[in-house]
């Protein structure tokens, strides 16, 4: 179904839809148009998995307590384009970046932990107006730039329903659970891009904070291996 890239030897089956994308009126047709928008938008980037997952996980944050949604590392906007497609729209999106690249603050800390050749400014480029362009100026899109934590000030107050943190480097992602993960409402969906790829090492951040809060990820069969968090009610 996916028509996933593979090489002839590997002969593997095609991945069924979900059941409910058969039985529900409108699941398939939801399912087939974000996956066409983001396919056509970034062809390089084909990852079906990434998007069935977040239709799930989006869907389940949607009937949460009141809450807003959350990308930190909007890059181009193809993962906050798919994130606003499918949240409730009576709630805000938050897009928070540098659009500069990687900073020199947090590339100084990753080199402390292991070989790499990330430099300051290392990404795509991009810019907040592309971004908002791209998304077609929604009024519930809050772009705020700069560098994280401090580009967090102002939104201490706030509750989450759902928050994607793709910010790849270490420094900025645990900063990111630690601040967000207590700000999450009860059953409020927290995900971390980039866990199962070895360029990066985004489990160091994230299986500092998973033992420290004493919760546990779920590794997800996107691309990257993304993992998931939900917050429990409070006893």
């Amino acid at each position: 179904m996916f028509g996933f890239l593979r090489r002839k030897e590997d002969c593997l089956p095609p991945q069924r839809v979900p059941h409910a994308f058969e039985s529900v009126p409108g699941r398939r047709q939801q399912f087939d148009q974000v996956w066409k928008d983001f396919y056509q938008a970034y062809p390089d980037l084909s990852d079906p998995n990434r998007v069935l997952m977040f239709i799930q996980l989006i869907d389940a944050a949607n009937g949460l307590e009141d809450g807003d949604y959350i990308e930190l590392g909007v890059s181009r906007g193809m993962s906050l384009k798919l994130i606003h497609s499918l949240m409730d729209k009576s709630k805000t999106l938050y897009g928070l970046d540098n659009f500069k690249g990687f900073d020199a603050r947090d590339i100084k800390v990753e080199k402390t932990l292991y070989n790499n050749e990330w430099v300051e400014g290392n990404f795509w480029e991009m810019s907040a107006a592309g971004v908002t362009q791209y998304l077609g100026d929604p009024p519930n899109l809050r772009l705020i730039t700069g560098w994280f934590p401090d580009a967090f000030a102002g939104l201490e107050d706030k509750r989450w329903r759902f928050v994607h943190i793709d910010m790849d480097l270490y420094q900025p992602i645990k900063s990111a659970l630690e601040i967000f993960w207590p700000r999450l409402v009860p059953g409020g969906v927290l995900l971390v891009h980039d866990y199962g790829c070895y360029g990066f090492r985004v489990n160091l951040a994230v299986d500092e904070f998973a033992k420290s809060a004493g919760v546990f990820p779920i590794q997800l069969p996107d691309r990257w291996g993304s993992v998931v968090f939900r917050k429990p009610r409070a006893p």
